[in-house]
């Protein structure tokens, strides 16, 4: 814990360097993210490799987002389970489910359809991570800490995909995809060991959910289906839900993005390009990531224009640009703005809106907001199968673009102030339904 102490301290941070929870909670995510990216890019070739379709690569990269619709229903009990138990099951669970594919291999077992089993399952358990820790970062940070807290992570955990990302191209090509997962399951485990550290302080719904008789005489205890409709409730009809939709398109063009790289890289120097590729978005969040409180002070509307604008415009660069170098700096500088974006956005939610219903909402998010990216992704092989991938990566671009002009059509979305200045009441979430 040393090392990322100085890191904090060095980069003034120090609250946040002297926050010991924090670095653990910290530290956990950043290795389970490079598990994560490990085991991503070993899948995707893994795919690529066993069938040489992309409509079977766009396929995975569904299989992939399609856990996300579940979310919805993690976020209750996310706000209920103690999240230092639930961060290292997920970790234990993952890292014996990846070691199933080496193990496939060794007794000649190992086909698509069990790829493809394993994708959905261990990705779900792995979507209890991220509003566990969203839920626990404000209960751990002073609220003045939490954009820093959040670019902190967002960055942190970018450059670790990033390097993640071409390292995995380099052992696919030096040890093969099915070797990856026995690293794979080590980072989950050393995740695992990280996150025992962790203490998070419980809220009141955490403390009586623990003490409730059998009997459930606790009034303040309305279930899990009130606990559901209630985190609906709470967002519905507000601006948050109408900036939802246009960061569901922008996933569902994400993902077909995704599902497109593993086409454009075999065509030009296989494993390796791909993990340079991934790697160049993985650097363009970093940058976005890592400035994004440099922004933080201007309006979150008019952020969410130009940076999908931006972000649009360079895809469209991308696909005329030749060569693996020239693409992967294109793609470096597409990832900036959206990443920038993304901090903020995450800021505005945590800063904004009631801690008691953070997991929930925050899964109720993610649910939204891949509700249309396994399609993007089936799209994304299928139709690059057909008019090619350079063609399709044209189609991202411009849709991109369109989002950005959501936005600004948009009066409230494009009305809406910085992070700072944002609270329940301009988001218009349903406050008075919070008691009932």
């Amino acid at each position: 814990m040393g090392w990322v102490r100085r890191r904090f301290s060095e980069s003034g941070f120090s609250g946040l360097a002297t926050n010991t929870n924090f670095l653990r909670l910290f530290s956990g995510r950043v290795i389970t993210d490079a598990g994560g990216s490990l085991y991503f890019i070993g899948t995707m070739w893994l795919v690529g490799e066993l069938t040489g379709s992309a409509f079977y690569t766009g396929l995975a990269t569904a299989l992939v987002r399609a856990p996300d619709l579940l979310s919805v229903f993690i976020g209750p009990l996310v706000d209920r389970w103690r999240l230092r138990r639930l961060l290292l099951s997920t970790q234990l669970i993952n890292g014996i489910g990846v070691l199933v594919v080496p193990i496939a291999a060794v007794v000649d077992r190992l086909s698509v359809w069990l790829v493809f089993a394993l994708i959905p399952m261990l990705y779900f358990v792995n979507g209890f991570v991220y509003p566990a820790q969203n839920a626990a970062l404000p209960r751990i940070v002073e609220s003045d800490e939490l954009t820093r807290a959040n670019s902190l992570f967002s960055m942190s955990v970018r450059t670790v995909d990033m390097v993640a990302n071409a390292v995995a191209g380099v052992l696919i090509a030096v040890i093969g995809a099915v070797s990856l997962f026995v690293i794979n399951s080590i980072t989950f485990a050393v995740a695992a060991l990280l996150f025992v550290g962790v203490t998070v302080p419980e809220t009141a719904r955490n403390t009586t959910a623990d003490t409730e008789t059998e009997e459930g005489e606790n009034a303040n205890d309305d279930g899990y289906i009130s606990e559901f409709r209630k985190g609906i409730d709470y967002v519905r009809g507000s601006i948050l839900q109408a900036m939802l939709v246009g960061m569901m398109v922008s996933n569902s063009a994400a993902t077909a993005l995704t599902a497109l790289l593993p086409i454009v890289a075999d065509s030009l120097a296989g494993p390796t390009a791909y993990g340079l590729l991934v790697a160049a978005m993985g650097a363009g969040s970093l940058v976005g990531t890592g400035g994004a409180f440099l922004v933080a002070g201007y309006p979150i509307g008019w952020v969410a224009i130009a940076s999908h604008a931006c972000s649009g415009a360079l895809l469209l660069t991308a696909a005329a640009t030749p060569g693996v170098w020239p693409t992967g700096a294109v793609l470096f500088m597409a990832a900036v703005p959206i990443g920038t974006f993304n901090v903020l956005f995450f800021s505005m939610v945590q800063s904004a809106l009631d801690d008691a219903f953070l997991g929930r909402v925050t899964a109720l998010m993610r649910t939204v907001l891949s509700g249309i990216a396994p399609v993007g992704g089936v799209l994304g092989g299928a139709i690059a199968g057909v008019v090619g991938s350079t063609m399709a990566l044209y189609g991202v671009g411009g849709l991109t673009v369109a989002i950005g002009v959501y936005y600004l059509l948009h009066p409230q979305l494009r009305s809406l102030p910085a992070v700072a200045a944002t609270d329940e009441g301009v988001l218009g979430v349903h406050t008075d339904r919070k008691k009932r």
